[in-house]
């Protein structure tokens, strides 16, 4: 909601401003959408993919692993001592303790990988973003996501694709 408070503000004082009397010039831009096709996205996505396929293999060796483990305490619990059968579940939730380490350690690295590998993209697509914004007039541009309806304004997630693209050339 205060996103939205802010562009409503926002737009309110440039419809405000006297020499804006025809009304502002709002562009948009889907910067996620850019960052899935513009090259240097597309790599770093792919990069990321084969990253996640390979921690999702390494995870699910584990459950398999932790499911095991489960499944032969339950099959030996009859033969078990109440000693032994403590230490087997002792042994049995080290490891799902273990393994939930696992799952948030992987999460928290690929989030940060995820970062390091685009948002250095992200900062050349605003660059880019701002460059057409200047060139073209534009008194405003918000990203496509924070935006529901504003009559009049221009998509230039095209243009942001296609400049970014010849740049990297």
């Amino acid at each position: 909601m205060p996103r939205f408070v802010l562009i409503l503000t926002t737009l309110s004082l440039f419809m405000a401003t006297p020499a804006l009397a025809e009304g502002p010039k709002l562009g948009i831009v889907d910067f996620q959408r850019a960052l899935n096709e513009v090259e240097e996205g597309r790599t770093a996505k792919a990069t990321l993919e084969g990253r996640y396929e390979q921690a999702r293999l390494e995870v699910e060796a584990k459950r398999a692993a932790i499911e095991q483990m489960a499944a032969d305490l339950e099959a030996q619990k009859p033969m078990l001592s109440a000693d032994a059968l403590r230490e087997k579940e002792s042994e049995y939730q080290a490891k799902m303790i273990e393994f939930q380490q696992i799952m948030m350690e992987q999460q928290q690295t690929m989030a940060m990988m995820e970062q390091e590998l685009t948002g250095d993209i992200l900062e050349k697509l605003y660059a880019v973003a701002g460059t057409i914004g200047a060139e073209g007039g534009y008194n405003l541009i918000v990203e496509a996501s924070a935006v529901v309806y504003v009559n009049g304004t221009v998509d230039i997630t095209e243009q942001v694709i296609a400049r970014f693209n010849n740049k990297a050339e």
